[in-house]
């Protein structure tokens, strides 16, 4: 398996350590297909807690799934430890179990669904739109207007993606990808794209990367052709981004990018960067990547700050599934490649919990902070499946048969 980075990966350059890394990042068949979906930049600190899951009738094996889609199972929405919304699963309701399918934004339980001939987007299980075409959902943010903005590319394949305001095209790139999440800023949207060269010669835009707001986009300068942007984010208004060579490989030379100034990415003794995220937190910004020695070959978690100055490292080989930053702390998620591996968190380097072993995570948004809490869903390997939701280090058992999906506050 290819270790990818945000926008398309980066290629081959991690044949000892992708497959751990990569099967620990995904959700539940550990399995991501190309420009897959992606975690987005989690909700501002809030005081609400709310988790997603999905519950099957008592004893049904839902990790092999033999009668996927026809069994009567159902989603739901917990608010503080409290059920508000259920959702039958299945062909003939238009909801999927599937934990990329599904996610909790401003309180309610949004999902999306694809028909033989359209996507069909739900709120707490009532329609809100749908539109022509299968599209693998890959960005979901709902603004502050409540309206309902997506990602799509199609399922048949292909390269391009479709941005949309509740069903409606914004912006059509046939060839290119997404390199930041959808955001928004003083009621203001942004997207920051990449668009390929097309080969019928009519591209609308010239090759290159593009930040979209509001309705318009404009070419980002600043920019070498011999450069590409393997993840970025938009900070009030501007764009930050994380610079490296266009063939995929470490150069060396990866940067931030910001306000047009770049940033020299500290790795000496590191090795070179082979994967990368920025990490958002309010108006503060961190990364979060892998480097690779060329001697030994062993990978190395560090994470940075916003001008490329080192924070930590994790020990050799101790690479996170999941990581977030909130109110200025960095927390990791480690120890679900096998059933051997301690599953831990820790804050700003330093281990902070330890869960045990034989566990799992379901689904791209497992921790949350909450009322200066440490919120995370997870569950375990044995044949009981039980889910848990921890707090702090403290674990409530769930009682029902499935799975928890993800967990927010808001």
């Amino acid at each position: 398996m290819e270790y990818r980075s945000f926008a398309e990966g980066v290629p081959g350059v991690l044949a000892l350590c992708a497959g751990v890394l990569m099967c620990a990042m995904c959700g539940k068949d550990a399995d991501c297909p190309d420009g897959g979906n992606h975690e987005e930049v989690p909700p501002p600190h809030s005081d609400t807690l709310y988790v997603t899951g999905v519950e099957y009738p008592a004893g049904y094996d839902w990790v092999k799934d033999p009668e996927y889609g026809t069994v009567p199972c159902r989603l739901f929405l917990e608010k503080e430890g409290e059920r508000i919304v259920e959702i039958p699963v299945g062909y003939s309701y238009e909801t999927a179990s599937d934990p990329d399918m599904h996610r909790c934004a401003k309180g309610h339980l949004y999902t999306d669904y694809s028909t033989d001939s359209e996507t069909v987007i739900k709120r707490d299980g009532v329609e809100l739109f749908r539109y022509p075409g299968r599209e693998m959902i890959s960005g979901f943010y709902v603004s502050d207007s409540t309206d309902v903005y997506t990602l799509g590319q199609p399922r048949s394949g292909g390269s391009g993606f479709t941005f949309r305001r509740n069903g409606e095209v914004l912006l059509d790139v046939p060839s290119g990808c997404a390199v930041s999440d959808i955001s928004e800023k003083d009621g203001r949207l942004y997207l920051v794209y990449r668009t390929d060269a097309l080969s019928d010669g009519s591209g609308r835009e010239r090759q290159g990367y593009y930040i979209y707001a509001d309705g318009g986009s404009s070419l980002l300068a600043g920019i070498s052709s011999n450069e590409e942007i393997l993840h970025a984010v938009v900070q009030n208004g501007q764009p930050v981004c994380v610079l490296g060579g266009t063939d995929g490989s470490p150069s060396g030379s990866e940067c931030f990018f910001r306000n047009g100034t770049r940033y020299a990415i500290e790795t000496e003794g590191l090795g070179a960067l082979v994967y990368c995220r920025i990490l958002y937190d309010d108006d503060d910004v961190f990364l979060s990547g892998v480097c690779r020695s060329a001697v030994s070959g062993e990978c190395t978690y560090a994470v940075w700050d916003g001008y490329g100055k080192h924070m930590y490292s994790l020990a050799s080989g101790q690479l996170p599934f999941y990581s977030f930053a909130c109110s200025g702390n960095i927390y990791d998620f480690t120890g679900q490649a096998t059933s051997f591996d301690d599953m831990t968190c820790h804050m700003n380097g330093k281990q902070l919990y330890s869960y045990g072993r034989n566990l799992s995570t379901y689904g791209s948004r497992p921790a949350a902070v909450c009322r200066d809490s440490l919120y995370f869903i997870f569950s375990d390997r044995t044949e009981r499946k039980q889910p848990y939701v921890a707090v702090q280090d403290r674990l409530t058992a769930g009682g029902f048969n499935g799975f928890y999906t993800g967990v927010s506050a808001w």
